[in-house]
């Protein structure tokens, strides 16, 4: 993921990297309109150099990423889900609380009505949770400390049964202050996965639902984020149905990084498609069984469902091994949007 910078910097711009992208790759991206930078390593840079990374934790020393202690305690206050329960406090009607330990654990699995849902302080959305829908999932208390790194963590009512739409709000933060940019929609597998995100098409159906509902959770933000942090911050959250009615939950949780939504903003105005076009990333696990050749793939898939398609990155490292996932970039009319992510979802996930 760390190559995903490329498709929305400049040309002049220097990508710090591990391993630099493909050749094959990098003329991808060029072919495509993009402008990626130089890529380079750690000691290159020395000096007059404006930084910027997925979440601030770090400064630029000499050449060297340097952890930078204030920067990592701020980081780490507003991305814990444990804060973020006081973030989202009188704005979310489904109930949350913190749970301690394993103990602490049993008796609200006693006590409390299922589904419930347990997060992670730090995981990332749609991977470190864990489902439990009835008391016979008890067993499921021992992948705590695999999936979720241990106590504390954050046990949410679940309604993913009767969740229907997911969507996340794009802002800028400058000294505290929130800066709306846009609202994007994600596509989110029944058990909470992610699997991509879009913007574009038209006005979202939805938008005056949830977006009234978000800009008053940030009113009351003023006081918790702290006036020196300056940068991306995604707020996620989602609709679901009771009884009929439609529900707004305008947070599940706060990213304060740069998120694969900003990724496909910065992308989509590079690209400069057309308003009623739609943009999307789609998140694509390499395949269980086959063998993917990719270009091969792509070029069939642009001519089969005339769409245009960019791989953001790279599908294995240099020696060849296959990354767990691939971001794929696509741009369609709404009327074909369905059948370009079902299309290119299958193909991708089940090669012939």
């Amino acid at each position: 993921m760390e190559k995903l910078f490329f498709p929305i910097s400049n040309a002049e711009d220097y990508i710090l990297v591990e391993e630099n992208p493909s050749d094959e790759l990098y003329s991808h991206w060029k072919t495509k309109g993009l402008t990626p930078g130089i890529p380079c390593g750690t000691g290159v840079l020395l000096e007059g150099v404006t930084f910027v990374e997925w979440g601030k934790r770090h400064h630029f020393e000499e050449g060297e990423l340097v952890i930078d202690p204030i920067q990592l305690e701020a980081s780490r206050y507003l991305n814990s889900k444990v804060t973020q329960l006081d973030f989202r406090k009188n704005h979310s009607p489904l109930k949350a609380k913190l749970i301690t330990s394993e103990e602490h654990l049993f008796a609200e699995l006693e006590e409390t009505k299922l589904p419930i849902v347990l997060k992670s302080e730090y995981g990332l959305a749609g991977r470190n949770h864990i489902i439990f829908k009835t008391h016979s999932d008890s067993w499921k208390i021992s992948q705590v400390n695999k999936r979720l790194f241990g106590f504390p963590v954050v046990c949410e009512e679940w309604v993913g049964d009767s969740r229907f739409f997911d969507f996340s709000t794009l802002w800028d933060v400058k000294e505290g202050e929130f800066f709306y940019l846009t609202s994007t929609m994600m596509w989110i597998d029944p058990d909470g996965g992610f699997r991509g995100i879009r913007i574009g098409g038209g006005e979202n159906e939805y938008q005056s639902l949830f977006l009234s509902k978000v800009y008053d959770l940030v009113k009351d933000l003023n006081n918790l984020v702290p006036k020196e942090y300056s940068g991306p911050c995604a707020i996620d959250g989602f609709l679901y149905s009771e009884n009929g009615i439609t529900i707004v939950q305008p947070v599940s949780e706060f990213n304060f990084r740069y998120s694969i939504g900003r990724i496909l903003w910065e992308v989509r105005n590079k690209r400069k498609p057309k308003t009623e076009t739609v943009s999307g990333l789609l998140v694509l696990p390499y395949p269980k069984q086959g063998k993917l050749d990719e270009w091969s793939l792509l070029g069939r898939l642009e001519t089969e469902l005339n769409s245009e398609l960019i791989l953001l990155t790279p599908v294995r490292d240099s020696s060849g091994k296959p990354y767990q996932n691939a971001v794929l970039y696509f741009e369609a009319t709404v009327e074909k949007e369905s059948t370009v992510v079902e299309t290119i979802w299958s193909s991708w996930t089940d090669p012939i």
